[in-house]
Order: C-alpha cells, then sequence, then structure tokens
C-alpha cells in the first residue's frame, strides 16, 4: 500500500495540473471589436463578413505618446456562413479569434431587406457561449464595413467609436433597442421591431440617420424613419432620452429641452377589426433657447410656449404613426406589447394577423395626446405662479 501512494499521489496531480492545458495566453489572441455583415457582390446567396482585429502594441504606442500604426485591422472574407468565413480568416490573423470582447454588429440594409436573411445570420450570436448579450446592433445605409473604416477624431478604433455613439442618449430620434439581448426573443418570435440606422456621412464621421423598421412576420426591414418622424416614435415609445423639441412662435424659433417623458396607452373598444387607441404623452421640459423678445416671467406667454410645444409634439407623433400603418403597416409603436398584456383575449383574435395578414394595426385608429409641463423659463427668467 506504501508503494502505492506516490503512483496515487502523481495520478491526481497529472489530473490537476492538466486543467489548463489548451490555455490560449491573452497576448496570443486576436481580439474582435467589430463585425459587418454585406451581401457579397458576386453572389447573394453569399455574404461579405469584415471583421475588426485590435492591435494591442499600436493602442500603448500613441498612449504612451509613440508614434504607431493603426491601433486596429480589418480582415474581409466571403462565404455561406458567417463560421465558414471565420475560419478561413483565421488564417490570415496569425492568432486564434476571440470574440469575448465584440462590441458592435453591424448589417448593410441590403441584406436586411431581403426576407430572412438578417434571422439566419443573427443565430450564431445566440448558439455561440463567447458571444455577449450586450453586444450593440445597427443597420446601415450603404455597406456596412464602410463604417468600420472610418477614422474617428476622438478615438482609435472604429468599432469602439460606433458603439459609444449607440450608447449616447443625448438625442431623442434614436431607438432604445440596441443591444442584441434586447431583441433576440422578438426575432424568433416574430415580433416586429426598432433598430438604429446609421450611414457612413464623412471620413472621420458615422451619422445616426434614424430608425429602421423590422418587421417580425415578414422577417425583413420595411423602412425607416428619420429626422422629425423618428423622434414622433420615440415620444410614441416613451423613451427617456434626452433632446430638444424645435418649432416657432410668432416666426421666431425656440427649443424645449426634455426632461422626462411618460406614455400611457388606452384601448377604448374591443372590436378586432376596428381598434381604437388613445396614446398619451406627457411631457416635462424646460426651455432651452429662445429668440424671440416675450417676457417668460409672464404666465400667459409660457403657456403660448407650452401649446406650441404641445401642438408640435403631436405633429411628429401622428406623422410618425401615418407612415408605419400606411407606408411600412408594421407596429413598432409598443401596441402589440400592451394588448397581449392587458387585453390577451381580444390579442388572442388579432395575434396572427396585428402587422401581416388582414393587418388589424393598420385598421386601428391611433389617437395621440401631449400634455407639456414647462419646469422653468431658464436661468435668466423664473417660472411664475397665476
Amino acid at each position: 500500500m506504501a508503494k502505492l501512494k506516490p503512483i496515487l499521489i502523481c495520478a491526481i496531480c497529472a489530473v490537476l495540473l492538466s486543467a489548463c492545458w489548451d490555455q490560449t495566453e491573452i497576448e496570443d489572441r486576436a481580439f474582435i471589436f467589430g463585425m459587418a455583415i454585406d451581401v457579397a457582390k458576386d453572389s447573394e446567396s453569399k455574404i461579405k463578413l469584415t471583421q475588426q482585429l485590435v492591435v494591442p502594441e499600436n493602442i500603448a504606442s500613441a498612449t504612451e505618446g509613440g508614434v504607431g500604426g493603426k491601433a486596429y485591422r480589418n480582415l474581409t472574407g466571403t462565404g455561406r456562413t458567417l463560421y465558414e468565413v471565420n475560419r478561413e480568416m483565421s488564417k490570415e490573423a496569425s492568432r486564434p479569434l476571440d470574440s469575448t470582447h465584440l462590441g458592435v454588429v453591424l448589417f448593410s440594409e441590403d441584406l436586411v431587406e431581403q426576407k430572412g436573411k438578417m434571422k439566419k445570420y443573427f443565430d450564431v450570436f445566440f448558439r455561440d457561449k463567447k458571444m455577449r448579450r450586450g453586444i450593440k446592433l445597427a443597420i446601415t445605409r450603404g455597406d456596412a464595413e464602410e463604417l468600420l473604416f472610418v477614422e474617428p477624431e476622438h478615438g482609435k478604433i472604429p468599432a469602439e467609436y460606433i458603439k459609444n455613439l449607440l450608447e449616447n442618449k443625448k438625442r431623442i430620434d434614436v431607438t432604445d433597442l440596441v443591444r442584441i439581448g434586447d431583441i433576440d426573443e422578438k426575432m424568433f418570435d416574430g415580433t416586429s421591431f426598432p433598430l438604429p440606422y446609421l450611414s457612413r456621412k464623412t471620413d472621420t464621421v458615422v451619422d445616426y440617420e434614424g430608425i429602421a423598421i423590422y418587421n417580425g412576420p415578414e422577417e425583413r426591414m420595411v423602412g425607416a424613419l428619420k429626422g422629425e418622424e423618428a423622434k414622433g416614435l420615440s415620444f410614441i415609445r416613451g423613451l427617456k432620452n434626452n433632446g430638444t423639441i424645435d418649432t416657432e412662435m410668432d416666426g421666431e424659433p425656440f427649443s424645449i429641452e426634455i426632461i422626462s417623458i411618460k406614455r400611457k396607452i388606452d384601448l377604448e373598444n374591443k372590436d378586432p377589426h376596428h381598434l381604437k387607441f388613445t396614446i398619451t404623452v406627457h411631457i416635462l421640459g424646460a426651455v432651452a433657447d429662445q429668440s424671440g423678445s416675450e417676457n417668460l416671467k409672464e404666465y400667459k406667454v409660457l403657456n403660448k410656449f407650452r401649446d406650441k410645444t404641445e401642438e408640435k409634439a403631436e405633429d411628429m407623433m401622428e406623422n410618425a404613426v401615418k407612415k408605419l400603418q400606411n407606408d411600412f403597416q408594421t407596429d413598432v409603436m409598443g401596441l402589440q406589447e400592451y394588448i397581449s398584456r392587458h387585453h390577451p383575449k381580444i390579442w388572442k383574435k388579432v395575434k396572427d394577423n396585428w402587422d401581416s395578414g388582414e393587418n388589424y394595426f393598420s385598421k386601428s385608429e391611433i389617437k395621440c395626446i401631449v400634455n407639456v409641463t414647462l419646469q422653468e423659463p431658464g436661468s435668466i427668467n423664473q417660472t411664475t405662479t397665476e
């Protein structure tokens, strides 16, 4: 028995010490920060994948004030699946590709407009255990790979710059659904949803152009809302993003800064063929900029600003509703979630034809009401009571 103890100890040590036999050191990995997925030019059955890899030594030299090369490297390949292209890219990278730090994935508009294509290539981001739920997702006008070649003035890595852009909530004309984890259930349940819509504005700037509209039942992008229509959708969805409402008073422009937004949806009847919704939005704001000569200390003047702001916000919401009902026939306003949660019996009747087939969404009557409260007239004059 005594002779067996050394052998047993060696066997146990061999098992314990071999736990990291396949470990790859961090400096030997090629970290992917961004991906762009386009339609291959030579075949619509193939995709073009561009992956942005970080070059750590160049990031370090830039931080230390030295002169180095680019802090990133883009690899491009084509194939029928993402894994197929990725295998070929790994030969060029000279290091094992690592997606644990993947921050942003871009799909081109041309690809997402094709039925089922986005869903087909979306699967890998849930199946792969290394993929994180916080990866940012966006649709691009033009080729998605072009955005990974911008040279941002304040940043060394384009993918990181785009990721920060998608996280910026200083604008009202943006959407809240930017994380892959936010849309996984919607994607595979056939629910419609909005997505960020980006474009390459210059060689150094990526523009948040609007909100892409993805129709779940059709499994494709059907259009995009831009400008004030995108702001109107944000009001309807009750987003708490910052931003302004810009309008005029007696021919002079003024801006109201949005402090908070609260939304309420009410269903007035139960006829599936002619549902009537009232969407009430409460906006708390402050006068951010005024070009006129009105005295904001006067209560009646402040009320005029309030009324003009309410009128402008209602116009933006109504224009967004018209576009979604008539042009896109797609509900990304949150009405589906409201009915299924608060009126399950009605939802059971309409769910198979909500924004497809009979399209009860497009047949519904939707009324928009905006109530604005101006918290203060600014730092020059303070609000007076009635």
